[in-house]
């Protein structure tokens, strides 16, 4: 006999709180004291930013780093980097956040979507590689919660077609792909230090790289243009600003002090969940590539359309009213499909420049990358965090294979 779901009057399987825990202690305390005490807040003619970079660069062993005031920030600063004409291509993922999109647009470029795999939900180098034109400038990887992208022939194919290669890494502080950190085998990798993130310093942002040239371009783009490297190239180029204070560096650079033990929590619970929803019927759960390790920023899987009643959105109620915080889906659909892509209302008069430039016409569509579209439909998120416990998996197991039951048609 099914036990009755909480949604229809049955008993929540969940009936204690998720573990929880304060980020930040003394040790982010320490680092604020010790930059109030040095009496500058702007990063430039401060010294927090520099020691955060050093920390950077130790544990990403790469050459350079640079800061800004958020991923956003610092994916555009990637973008402007790659000096790229207005007009031309910059392929990316559909599933992701706009931030991954507002470089590409903001330089006058064209957004172009690879389709995703529909386990790993991440593009590949097949999907990219359907989607390469003449006008291709620029590819953008994103590691979908943490999730490492096929990284090696992606990182081939850039090679081949001379494409500048970037690396969201905003949800995948610490993934390893074949024992190389992500963020480190593109041109440019690309983290955030949102308050959301792994690693947070309430906002913020910082790139990664082993080109010195690139480092400069990316170090200039997030102050105005200026000449702040001492490289004789002042305001040789549009720039915004996105420079963050030195309290923001302050926190980041406690912060990473807690990574390794942050990941290993995080780990051990999504092999909870995956252990325990492992067989299943009808539900799929998120692969991970062989020799690569997730960071876990949330855990997704996918059920088979049409058998579970209320599909995916009917499954995240029923679990929520089981206790266990979900959602239908990432986001509610591809990227492209929101309005701003579909209307291409990206300039006041829906004036897109760089369509104009560019010559040709481009349009957004349901149908334009039919795996992502398909994994979003019928995905179902929920949560991981390094404060959970044992019995928090386990609840969430439980509720998973009592909604599965209950909802099954």
């Amino acid at each position: 006999m099914k036990d009755k779901l909480a949604l229809h009057g049955g008993t929540p399987v969940k009936t204690t709180d998720f573990g929880k825990g304060c980020r930040y202690d003394e040790a982010e305390m320490a680092e604020i004291r010790d930059t109030f005490d040095h009496g500058s807040l702007i990063y430039w003619g401060g010294y927090k930013i520099g020691q955060f970079c050093e920390t950077v660069k130790k544990a990403f062993g790469v050459k350079y780093c640079a800061g800004g005031s958020s991923g956003s920030a610092a994916l555009h600063a990637a973008v402007g980097a790659g000096f790229i004409e207005p007009g031309y291509e910059v392929i990316t993922s559909p599933i992701t956040d706009i931030g991954s999109l507002i470089g590409i647009l903001y330089q006058n470029l064209i957004p172009v979507f690879a389709d995703v795999d529909p386990h790993t939900y991440n593009i590949t180098a097949e999907s990219i590689a359907k989607v390469i034109t003449e006008r291709t400038r620029a590819i953008i990887v994103v590691h979908l919660a943490g999730n490492p992208c096929d990284m090696d022939p992606i990182v081939d194919l850039a090679k081949k077609h001379d494409l500048l290669l970037i690396e969201d890494c905003a949800q995948a502080y610490g993934a390893l792909y074949k024992g190389r950190l992500v963020g480190t085998m593109g041109d440019i990798g690309a983290f955030s230090l949102n308050e959301s993130k792994h690693l947070s310093a309430g906002d913020g942002g910082f790139i990664v790289t082993g080109d010195q040239e690139l480092y400069g371009r990316c170090h200039n783009y997030m102050d105005k243009y200026y000449d702040r490297l001492g490289r004789g190239d002042r305001l040789e180029h549009l720039a915004p600003n996105y420079r963050a204070s030195e309290l923001q560096y302050a926190v980041a650079k406690a912060q990473f002090g807690k990574l390794d033990d942050l990941l290993a929590k995080r780990r051990r619970i999504a092999a909870l969940l995956s252990e325990g929803l492992q067989g299943i019927s009808d539900i799929a759960l998120p692969e991970v590539i062989d020799g690569c390790e997730s960071s876990w920023w949330f855990y997704m899987f996918r059920l088979t359309p049409g058998v579970f009643e209320g599909d995916g959105k009917g499954f995240a109620e029923a679990l929520r009213a089981e206790g266990i915080p979900a959602m239908a889906g990432y986001i509610p659909r591809p990227i492209y499909l929101e309005k701003l892509f579909v209307n291409k209302s990206f300039f006041p008069g829906n004036i897109w420049p760089a369509e104009v430039i560019s010559g040709k016409t481009y349009n957004y569509h349901a149908g334009l990358c039919p795996v992502a579209e398909e994994v979003l439909n019928s995905a179902i998120r929920m949560p991981v965090s390094e404060f959970f416990t044992e019995n928090d998996a386990a609840d969430m197991v439980a509720a998973v294979k009592k909604v599965a039951a209950g909802l099954r048609k």
